[in-house]
């Protein structure tokens, strides 16, 4: 809602609002219906998806370098310039985008951006994501219509993520590539050790995006020790820490850890306004630890993990978007932040609502086989 009423006037912004309530409401019953019924969509509806998105990009990226509607995002910006500083043998982080702000993508992000900066177009790298979170998100869910339902609300429908895939911001990349390395490591878990391997070395280094996702690695050990042996689970996660790290400390030498822990405090900035009195430094990293780890006492699979990270996400995220809403007019448009959150919440909801109609579906399956069944004895 936020960048709604920031480019339209209140009436039209509220019309705007319950006509996607009303598209919501509509999708979710034909999402109902189709589930009920079993039956799987064409995946010709999910490409013609991916070509709307294409389109829109064509259309939108070119206008957003001209900065003509707003100052614009300078997430894109920000790679260019550490990839631009690290080809010329330059610590990334002493530059600042064209918006005067220093850059945050850490070196995970930088490794992965490289081959679209080799080619000119960092921006690029958001079709080869998006593309792939497409092929995850009808791998995770049971229906394709829930797919198609997911990805037209979240992608296409909300403003907010729609602008920084078409400005080419790596924040949404950063998601879908997590997602897509968290899944084929847990389903890797029931292959050979070997095997595991490949996807342990590429989640470290998707780990080495924004230190945000570093707290995914507590539901993620706990899933882990449920699915296989503690030896294998520790083998496993030092060879994700190794990628981590191989793929952090370098680009922050000779001080490593100096320069890694001062990068790490730029973040604190947006916690100004919130009282100092709550330490929120450190007591919010810290609350979200304490919710993480409630993982281990549950049963644990993909959509309960993505659950978990929307919770411990939001912990760490809502405050300081929140307090931006109170105290500054021009950080009032700030909510995007959460949209890892809401993305990842709605991965977990959405699943658990094909599971629920599947229940529904198999005990109205059953009721009618025992009046088929009364009625022959009649």
């Amino acid at each position: 809602m936020a960048p709604i009423y920031k480019y339209l006037t209140h009436g039209k912004a509220t019309a705007a609002v319950l006509l996607g309530i009303l598209f919501i409401s509509l999708g979710m019953h034909w999402l109902d219906r189709l589930n009920r019924q079993q039956r799987q969509i064409s995946a010709g509806w999910l490409l013609f998806l991916f070509l709307i998105l294409t389109a829109a990009f064509a259309a939108l990226y070119p206008i957003s370098l001209k900065h003509t509607l707003n100052t614009g995002s300078d997430r894109e910006d920000a790679l260019r310039i550490e990839l631009n500083a690290v080809h010329h043998h330059q610590y990334p982080y002493d530059a600042r985008t064209f918006l005067g702000n220093p850059p945050t993508p850490l070196p995970g992000a930088m490794l992965l951006t490289a081959p679209f900066f080799a080619l000119g177009h960092i921006a690029w790298q958001n079709f080869l994501w998006l593309a792939l979170f497409f092929v995850f998100t009808i791998r995770f869910f049971r229906h394709r219509a829930t797919a198609l339902f997911f990805l037209a609300v979240f992608l296409l429908l909300a403003p907010a993520n729609l602008s920084d895939f078409t400005s080419g911001g790596d924040y949404l990349a950063n998601f879908f590539y997590l997602a897509i390395a968290v899944a084929l490591f847990i389903r890797s878990l029931n292959r050979a050790f070997y095997a595991c391997i490949p996807a342990a070395l590429f989640l470290g280094v998707t780990l080495s995006s924004r230190i945000i996702y570093a707290i995914i690695l507590i539901p993620l050990l706990a899933l882990t020790l449920q699915r296989t042996s503690r030896s294998r689970t520790i083998a496993l996660f030092v060879i994700v820490l190794i990628a981590a790290t191989a793929v952090t400390l370098p680009v922050f030498a000779p001080h490593a850890f100096t320069n890694l822990l001062q990068q790490l405090d730029q973040n604190a900035r947006k916690l100004r306004y919130i009282p100092t009195a709550l330490h929120p430094r450190w007591t919010l990293p810290l609350l979200a630890v304490i919710v993480a780890c409630t993982t281990f006492f549950v049963r644990m699979d993909l959509p309960r993990l993505f659950l978990t990270f929307s919770v411990t996400s939001f912990v760490m995220l809502a405050p300081f978007v929140v307090t931006f809403a109170l105290h500054s007019e021009r950080l009032r448009y700030n909510f995007s932040y959460l949209s890892v959150c809401t993305l990842s919440f709605s991965l977990w909801a959405l699943s658990q609502y094909e599971r629920i109609a599947k229940q529904a579906t198999s005990a109205s399956d059953g009721r009618w086989m025992n009046v088929s069944h009364e009625q022959e004895s009649a």
